[in-house]
Protein backbone atom coordinates (compact mmCIF):
# COMPACT_ATOMS: atom_id res chain seq x y z
CA UNK A 1 0.00 0.00 0.00
CA UNK A 2 2.77 2.42 0.94
CA UNK A 3 4.77 1.52 -2.19
CA UNK A 4 1.68 2.23 -4.30
CA UNK A 5 1.31 5.62 -2.62
CA UNK A 6 4.97 6.41 -3.24
CA UNK A 7 4.64 5.55 -6.95
CA UNK A 8 1.55 7.72 -7.34
CA UNK A 9 2.64 10.80 -5.44
CA UNK A 10 5.31 12.03 -7.92
CA UNK A 11 2.64 12.24 -10.65
CA UNK A 12 0.55 14.64 -8.58
CA UNK A 13 1.06 18.31 -9.40
CA UNK A 14 -0.69 21.68 -9.00
CA UNK A 15 -2.12 21.22 -12.53
CA UNK A 16 -3.73 17.85 -11.76
CA UNK A 17 -4.59 18.58 -8.11
CA UNK A 18 -4.53 22.38 -7.71
CA UNK A 19 -6.10 22.34 -4.29
CA UNK A 20 -3.11 20.52 -2.70
CA UNK A 21 -0.13 22.81 -1.95
CA UNK A 22 3.30 21.56 -3.01
CA UNK A 23 4.52 21.59 0.60
CA UNK A 24 1.80 19.09 1.55
CA UNK A 25 2.69 16.90 -1.44
CA UNK A 26 6.35 16.89 -0.36
CA UNK A 27 5.32 15.99 3.20
CA UNK A 28 3.15 13.16 1.95
CA UNK A 29 5.99 11.79 -0.18
CA UNK A 30 8.38 11.99 2.76
CA UNK A 31 5.91 10.32 5.12
CA UNK A 32 5.21 7.52 2.65
CA UNK A 33 8.94 6.96 2.12
CA UNK A 34 9.61 6.84 5.86
CA UNK A 35 6.73 4.42 6.40
CA UNK A 36 8.02 2.20 3.60
CA UNK A 37 11.52 2.23 5.05
CA UNK A 38 10.18 1.39 8.51
CA UNK A 39 8.11 -1.48 7.14
CA UNK A 40 11.11 -2.89 5.27
CA UNK A 41 13.28 -2.47 8.37
CA UNK A 42 10.75 -4.36 10.50
CA UNK A 43 10.56 -7.19 7.96
CA UNK A 44 14.34 -7.46 7.81
CA UNK A 45 14.49 -7.42 11.62
CA UNK A 46 12.01 -10.29 11.88
CA UNK A 47 13.98 -12.34 9.37
CA UNK A 48 17.18 -11.60 11.25
CA UNK A 49 15.84 -12.42 14.71
CA UNK A 50 13.92 -15.58 13.75
CA UNK A 51 16.36 -18.07 12.33
CA UNK A 52 13.68 -20.51 11.28
CA UNK A 53 14.04 -23.73 9.28
CA UNK A 54 11.55 -22.40 6.73
CA UNK A 55 11.10 -18.67 5.96
CA UNK A 56 9.23 -16.83 8.76
CA UNK A 57 6.38 -15.92 6.39
CA UNK A 58 6.00 -19.46 4.99
CA UNK A 59 2.94 -21.64 5.49
CA UNK A 60 4.93 -24.24 7.46
CA UNK A 61 6.31 -21.71 9.94
CA UNK A 62 2.84 -20.21 10.34
CA UNK A 63 1.37 -23.63 11.19
CA UNK A 64 4.14 -24.48 13.67
CA UNK A 65 3.53 -21.10 15.36
CA UNK A 66 -0.21 -21.77 15.45
CA UNK A 67 0.23 -25.24 16.93
CA UNK A 68 2.72 -23.91 19.47
CA UNK A 69 0.13 -21.37 20.63
CA UNK A 70 -2.46 -24.14 21.09
CA UNK A 71 -0.02 -26.38 22.97
CA UNK A 72 1.09 -23.60 25.34
CA UNK A 73 -2.30 -21.99 25.97
CA UNK A 74 -4.82 -24.83 25.99
CA UNK A 75 -4.78 -26.90 29.22
CA UNK A 76 -6.76 -29.71 27.60
CA UNK A 77 -6.40 -31.07 24.06
CA UNK A 78 -8.47 -33.97 22.76
CA UNK A 79 -7.22 -35.77 19.65
CA UNK A 80 -9.50 -37.44 17.14
CA UNK A 81 -9.01 -39.27 13.89
CA UNK A 82 -11.10 -37.81 11.06
CA UNK A 83 -12.31 -39.96 8.18
CA UNK A 84 -13.61 -38.85 4.80
CA UNK A 85 -14.57 -35.37 5.93
CA UNK A 86 -16.15 -33.34 3.15
CA UNK A 87 -15.88 -29.56 3.32
CA UNK A 88 -19.54 -29.32 4.39
CA UNK A 89 -18.97 -32.01 7.07
CA UNK A 90 -15.95 -30.19 8.41
CA UNK A 91 -17.85 -26.90 8.63
CA UNK A 92 -20.77 -28.55 10.42
CA UNK A 93 -18.49 -30.23 12.96
CA UNK A 94 -16.53 -27.01 13.58
CA UNK A 95 -19.78 -25.17 14.29
CA UNK A 96 -20.88 -27.85 16.76
CA UNK A 97 -17.66 -27.47 18.75
CA UNK A 98 -17.75 -23.68 18.39
CA UNK A 99 -21.13 -23.60 20.18
CA UNK A 100 -19.38 -25.22 23.16
CA UNK A 101 -16.61 -22.62 23.08
CA UNK A 102 -14.16 -25.18 21.69
CA UNK A 103 -11.89 -25.08 18.65
CA UNK A 104 -11.66 -27.92 16.13
CA UNK A 105 -8.40 -27.85 14.18
CA UNK A 106 -7.39 -30.30 11.45
CA UNK A 107 -3.67 -30.94 11.87
CA UNK A 108 -0.69 -31.28 9.62
CA UNK A 109 0.59 -34.10 11.83
CA UNK A 110 4.26 -33.81 10.91
CA UNK A 111 4.29 -30.09 11.76
CA UNK A 112 2.31 -30.58 14.98
CA UNK A 113 4.89 -33.19 15.98
CA UNK A 114 7.63 -30.60 15.41
CA UNK A 115 5.81 -28.00 17.52
CA UNK A 116 5.09 -30.46 20.33
CA UNK A 117 8.59 -31.95 20.34
CA UNK A 118 10.20 -28.50 20.41
CA UNK A 119 7.66 -26.88 22.76
CA UNK A 120 10.23 -26.19 25.50
CA UNK A 121 12.25 -23.99 23.14
CA UNK A 122 11.48 -20.27 22.86
CA UNK A 123 11.00 -20.68 19.07
CA UNK A 124 10.01 -24.25 18.10
CA UNK A 125 10.26 -23.38 14.39
CA UNK A 126 13.93 -22.37 14.64
CA UNK A 127 17.10 -24.14 13.54
CA UNK A 128 18.27 -24.22 17.16
CA UNK A 129 15.13 -26.05 18.28
CA UNK A 130 15.47 -28.47 15.37
CA UNK A 131 19.07 -29.28 16.35
CA UNK A 132 18.31 -29.61 20.08
CA UNK A 133 15.20 -31.80 19.87
CA UNK A 134 15.53 -33.62 16.55
CA UNK A 135 15.97 -37.05 18.19
CA UNK A 136 13.53 -36.51 21.06
CA UNK A 137 10.56 -38.90 21.20
CA UNK A 138 7.55 -37.10 22.65
CA UNK A 139 4.58 -38.79 24.40
CA UNK A 140 2.13 -38.17 21.53
CA UNK A 141 4.38 -39.68 18.87
CA UNK A 142 2.50 -42.97 18.57
CA UNK A 143 -0.93 -41.37 18.94
CA UNK A 144 -0.70 -38.87 16.10
CA UNK A 145 -0.71 -41.16 13.07
CA UNK A 146 -2.85 -40.60 10.01
CA UNK A 147 -5.52 -37.92 9.54
CA UNK A 148 -5.80 -36.22 12.94
CA UNK A 149 -7.59 -33.21 14.41
CA UNK A 150 -7.40 -31.58 17.84
CA UNK A 151 -10.25 -30.22 19.94
CA UNK A 152 -8.74 -27.55 22.20
CA UNK A 153 -10.23 -26.29 25.48
CA UNK A 154 -9.69 -22.89 27.15
CA UNK A 155 -10.23 -24.52 30.55
CA UNK A 156 -10.67 -27.99 32.04
CA UNK A 157 -14.42 -28.47 32.23
CA UNK A 158 -15.62 -32.09 32.52
CA UNK A 159 -19.09 -31.12 31.25
CA UNK A 160 -17.64 -29.56 28.08
CA UNK A 161 -15.44 -32.62 27.64
CA UNK A 162 -18.49 -34.87 27.94
CA UNK A 163 -20.34 -32.79 25.33
CA UNK A 164 -17.32 -32.91 23.01
CA UNK A 165 -17.06 -36.69 23.33
CA UNK A 166 -20.79 -36.95 22.59
CA UNK A 167 -20.26 -35.05 19.33
CA UNK A 168 -17.42 -37.42 18.42
CA UNK A 169 -19.48 -40.51 19.21
CA UNK A 170 -22.48 -39.22 17.23
CA UNK A 171 -20.43 -38.30 14.15
CA UNK A 172 -21.30 -41.54 12.38
CA UNK A 173 -17.72 -42.74 12.22
CA UNK A 174 -16.38 -39.53 10.77
CA UNK A 175 -14.54 -38.87 14.03
CA UNK A 176 -12.82 -41.40 16.29
CA UNK A 177 -11.54 -40.54 19.77
CA UNK A 178 -7.81 -41.24 20.12
CA UNK A 179 -6.86 -39.73 23.48
CA UNK A 180 -6.09 -36.44 25.20
CA UNK A 181 -3.32 -34.35 26.72
CA UNK A 182 -4.05 -32.93 30.17
CA UNK A 183 -1.66 -31.42 32.69
CA UNK A 184 1.44 -32.80 30.95
CA UNK A 185 -0.10 -36.26 30.93
CA UNK A 186 -1.31 -38.47 28.10
CA UNK A 187 -4.85 -39.81 28.61
CA UNK A 188 -6.15 -42.85 26.75
CA UNK A 189 -9.82 -43.28 25.85
CA UNK A 190 -10.61 -44.87 29.22
CA UNK A 191 -8.95 -41.98 31.08
CA UNK A 192 -10.97 -39.49 29.02
CA UNK A 193 -14.13 -41.35 30.06
CA UNK A 194 -13.18 -40.98 33.73
CA UNK A 195 -12.45 -37.25 33.46
CA UNK A 196 -15.66 -36.45 31.55
CA UNK A 197 -17.73 -38.07 34.31
CA UNK A 198 -16.14 -36.14 37.17
CA UNK A 199 -18.94 -33.59 37.29
CA UNK A 200 -18.70 -29.82 37.35
CA UNK A 201 -16.16 -27.88 39.38
CA UNK A 202 -18.95 -26.70 41.68
CA UNK A 203 -20.01 -30.30 42.30
CA UNK A 204 -16.43 -31.30 43.11
CA UNK A 205 -16.11 -28.37 45.51
CA UNK A 206 -19.36 -29.36 47.19
CA UNK A 207 -18.19 -32.95 47.64
CA UNK A 208 -14.86 -31.77 49.05
CA UNK A 209 -16.62 -29.46 51.52
CA UNK A 210 -18.80 -32.38 52.61
CA UNK A 211 -15.76 -34.51 53.31
CA UNK A 212 -14.12 -31.68 55.26
CA UNK A 213 -17.30 -31.18 57.32
CA UNK A 214 -17.30 -34.85 58.29
CA UNK A 215 -13.63 -34.75 59.22
CA UNK A 216 -14.07 -31.53 61.17
CA UNK A 217 -16.99 -33.03 63.11
CA UNK A 218 -17.24 -36.21 65.13
CA UNK A 219 -15.16 -38.25 62.71
CA UNK A 220 -12.05 -36.12 63.07
CA UNK A 221 -12.62 -35.59 66.83
CA UNK A 222 -12.92 -39.31 67.47
CA UNK A 223 -9.87 -40.02 65.37
CA UNK A 224 -7.76 -37.48 67.23
CA UNK A 225 -9.16 -38.54 70.63
CA UNK A 226 -8.45 -42.18 69.90
CA UNK A 227 -4.87 -41.43 68.91
CA UNK A 228 -4.33 -39.24 71.99
CA UNK A 229 -5.84 -41.83 74.38
CA UNK A 230 -3.71 -44.58 72.92
CA UNK A 231 -0.57 -42.48 73.34
CA UNK A 232 -1.56 -41.56 76.93
CA UNK A 233 -2.09 -45.16 78.07
CA UNK A 234 1.12 -46.25 76.37
CA UNK A 235 3.09 -43.59 78.22
CA UNK A 236 1.32 -44.39 81.52
CA UNK A 237 2.13 -48.06 81.19
CA UNK A 238 5.75 -47.30 80.44
CA UNK A 239 5.88 -44.95 83.45
CA UNK A 240 4.56 -47.64 85.81
CA UNK A 241 6.99 -50.12 84.34
CA UNK A 242 9.92 -47.80 84.97
CA UNK A 243 8.66 -47.10 88.53
CA UNK A 244 8.52 -50.82 89.26
CA UNK A 245 12.02 -51.30 87.96
CA UNK A 246 13.26 -48.51 90.24
CA UNK A 247 11.57 -50.05 93.33
CA UNK A 248 13.11 -53.46 92.62
CA UNK A 249 16.58 -51.90 92.27
CA UNK A 250 16.12 -50.08 95.63
CA UNK A 251 15.10 -53.33 97.36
Amino acid sequence: MMNLLIRRLPRLSRESVPQIPSTILRSLRAYAQLAGDASQSTTNSVHHIRNTVKPPDSRKTFLIDRYTYIIRNRPLMVFVQHNNLLKSDSLQIRNQFKKLGLTFTVLRVNLFNVAFRNRSHSDPASYDAQKMYRKVQHPLQDLLIGPTAVISFDDVDPQKLKSAVDIVEKSGGRLLLLGAWLDERLLDREDVGVVKNLGTLDQLRSELLGVLEVLRGAGLTNTLSSASASLYWTLEGRKKQLSGDSEEESA
